[in-house]
């Protein structure tokens, strides 16, 4: 995620550079023919190429405006499971201190507890990897090994966990740490949890209508191709402001176009993602404050601007 105000010119050209180095030499080759060629035809009237970028400014606003949305949604459901895993943690340890109150063991009590609240700090960690591979830490720490190796052989990782969590809870019932009543309000934690990560896995694979896509990019090149065109016939002697006056016109709709292009993909690995690892390592810095451990993960900042 973009974090600074101001964009990194080098970013804006790695975006850019191939549909603006086809605008750029476009926007040379008519003028230059013009000058050689003198061809009467070459100047065109402008106001059909004007209406053309008036409805394609409109087409490029709904593809961006459906791009922001993919992405907002996406940061949304990774919010979900921060406060979900938040929730299900300080009920977890809310239950496990009046078990303790109670009688109950506190070593098994608090053992317990802590695997429950781990879990589900490696949980985002498990998700992450699943929508951006290569991702996360190792889980040594935070998962028993009879646990790793059983999550990590799963097809879903993910889901597995949060099955082991519903599996966990009701031993933990059996042996008193928590109460018979205490699933109904665990159960919907890990109910928002499973609909954060269905959330996240179809917006992962499922692309906007590639027609969406195609056509921009079609339509802006058209749009490219007819300004410097139309251009000659609004400035006859002087034709050499075709190429700037082109790229400026031309370059707003590149832009925005390919702005919508990066939102439309969240987790594609780049800087316009969703920050999925700050979200991670904020989740496991809370839930380890909650068990009182005294040594937190240091904290995800932004590097020049862009947090991941």
């Amino acid at each position: 995620m973009i974090t600074k105000r101001n964009l990194s010119p080098v970013q804006v050209l790695r975006y850019t550079a191939g549909p603006g180095a086809w605008a750029l030499a476009w926007a040379i080759v008519v003028p230059v023919l013009f000058a050689i060629t003198g061809a009467s035809w070459l100047p065109v009237p402008f106001a059909p190429i004007g209406a053309l970028g008036a409805a394609l400014a409109i087409f490029i606003a709904f593809r961006n405006n459906t791009a922001f949305g993919r992405w907002n949604e996406a940061r949304s459901a990774w919010q979900g499971v921060l406060v979900a895993s938040r929730v299900f943690s300080r009920q977890i340890l809310a239950a496990a201190d009046n078990a303790i109150a109670t009688g109950t063991d506190p070593v098994l009590a608090n053992r317990l507890a802590r695997e429950l609240v781990l879990r589900q700090a490696a949980f985002g960690y498990l998700l992450a990897e699943r929508v951006r591979p290569r991702f996360g830490p190792a889980l040594d720490d935070m998962l028993e090994p009879a646990d790793l190796a059983a999550i990590s052989a799963a097809i879903d990782p993910p889901t597995a966990l949060l099955a082991r969590q519903s599996i966990r809870i009701k031993a933990a019932i059996r042996i008193g740490v928590l109460g018979p009543f205490d699933p109904i309000s665990l159960e919907p934690q890990l109910a928002a949890l499973s609909t954060a990560q269905g959330t996240i896995e179809r917006i992962k694979n499922t692309p906007t209508p590639r027609q969406y896509d195609y056509f921009t990019r079609r339509f802006v090149q058209l749009f490219a191709a007819l300004v410097p065109f139309g251009l000659l016939s609004l400035v006859p002697g002087a034709i050499w402001w075709t190429v700037p006056l082109s790229m400026a016109l031309s370059g707003v709709f590149i832009m925005m176009a390919v702005t919508g292009s990066a939102n439309d993909e969240p987790f594609a690995g780049t800087v316009t993602d969703v920050p999925i690892a700050a979200v991670c390592n904020e989740l496991e810095r809370d839930l380890r404050d909650l068990l009182g451990d005294l040594t937190l993960p240091a904290a995800e900042v932004a590097v020049n601007g862009y947090l991941w």
